[in-house]
């Protein structure tokens, strides 16, 4: 009997580390495409080959987060009423088609059309690889689990741009549209292989859910512990990295004059310095709590993001982007294990996919709100504002955490 349920445990355990690793694997795969087409395709194709303007490509891009941001609350009721492989490899299709679209026709309506089904198509990426590989592995070892899909999409974002830049000779881009197109297919391929019913783990079976999407929706956020001050605080995490995206290069570059190779060096030494702490993070989260790393990590990474707006030299910059760096490696792993232990096990998806669109708003908003700061105050004003949204994430979260201690770690 007791070899009998050690044979079962395993069973479950080996069968759960398959179904992640699957995950992990399309969590790079499209990564590495978005950040392919995103940073290293897409400008230049759009302005040298179709000669379409800088303003056809913002729109472009704006197109592509809509689209991701707004089918991810759906996506997330899909999860927990039909399973993972529905949702991820519908998702996977519409993004192929998006490539495909991209790839091989011309004219800035077809590329508007291809970005909006690229992100449409990739919304059930996070909601599916976070709800799937946390319940999976468990609320014992959700922040390491956090970690591992972080380190995925952050090593998927970052060698996209770098390995297409060597395909791409005399910018030409049919190779990488087909290298982009390859990985699309092979991260569809095994969003088939995706368990065709939500995930089962040794806690038992999932309730029947609801037949209405809203009738889900509404019972998952009466189910969520932490309170109504959750939902902003996931917004403002995001913000402020929002509000830093469109201008961190700006500043490095014409502020502080770094030259492209430096640019380069910096990326990889804040890169690397959160790399190697986050899996560690997120071990430890999992053995002490969340709560230790999250009253450090938001404090400092507040503290770090509003002092790189006051460095004054090369050294100075890179020693505040590492303390940022540092501070998002304790922030991340953390936060997404302390969100997960709100969520109610039986919504799990529909909780994700709801959560994520909330975040995913800070990504829409932030980078609107950072370049009318950019313009119309100063090239500061975007790194002191990141800095008070996660000040006041920090508020919140304290709030949250300290009242809700018997809940919440």
């Amino acid at each position: 009997m007791l070899k009998t349920r050690q044979r079962s445990f395993i069973g479950r355990l080996s069968s759960g580390n398959a179904f992640v690793w699957k995950l992990l694997f399309i969590m790079f795969s499209i990564e590495f495409v978005k950040g392919a087409l995103l940073v290293s395709v897409l400008p230049v194709y759009f302005s040298r080959e179709l000669g379409l303007s800088a303003y056809v490509l913002g729109w472009a891009f704006s197109l592509q987060y809509v689209g991701d941001n707004a089918f991810r609350a759906p996506v997330g009721w899909m999860i927990d009423r039909f399973g993972y492989r529905l949702p991820m490899s519908a998702g996977l299709s519409l993004g192929f088609a998006g490539v495909a679209a991209l790839a091989w026709l011309d004219g800035a309506g077809w590329m508007l059309a291809g970005c909006f089904l690229l992100g449409a198509g990739t919304s059930p990426l996070w909601p599916c690889v976070v709800s799937g590989a946390t319940e999976a592995s468990g609320a014992s070892a959700s922040g390491r689990a956090m970690s591992a899909i972080y380190i995925a999409s952050f090593v998927g974002t970052g060698a996209g741009p770098i390995a297409i830049n060597y395909l791409a000779a005399d910018d030409d881009m049919r190779l990488p549209f087909l290298a982009c197109l390859a990985l699309s297919a092979g991260a569809l391929a095994v969003g088939f292989l995706l368990p065709g019913r939500p995930f089962a783990t040794g806690a038992g079976k999932r309730t029947a859910q609801p037949a209405s999407m809203a009738a889900g929706m509404l019972e998952t956020l009466r189910g969520v512990r932490g309170g109504a001050l959750l939902y902003p605080a996931m917004f403002l995490q995001t913000l402020a990295l929002g509000l830093l995206t469109p201008v961190v290069t700006l500043y490095a570059r014409e502020d502080i004059g770094l030259r492209p190779d430096e640019f380069s060096v910096l990326l990889l030494t804040g890169g690397g310095a959160s790399l190697l702490l986050l899996l560690l993070v997120g071990r430890l989260a999992d053995k002490y709590g969340t709560r230790a790393f999250l009253l450090a990590g938001i404090p400092l990474t507040a503290a770090s993001t509003a002092g790189v707006a006051a460095v004054a030299n090369r050294t100075q910059l890179f020693l505040a982007v590492v303390a940022v760096a540092i501070g998002y490696a304790l922030l991340i792993p953390a936060w997404n294990a302390f969100v997960a232990g709100a969520i109610p096990k039986e919504r799990r998806g529909s909780a994700w996919g709801a959560f994520l669109a909330i975040e995913g708003s800070g990504f829409v908003v932030g980078p609107i709100v950072s370049g009318w700061l950019w313009e119309s105050w100063s090239h500061r004003a975007p790194f002191y504002a990141s800095g008070a949204a996660l000040a006041t994430l920090f508020v919140l979260y304290l709030f949250i955490s300290f009242r809700k201690s018997d809940v919440l770690r």
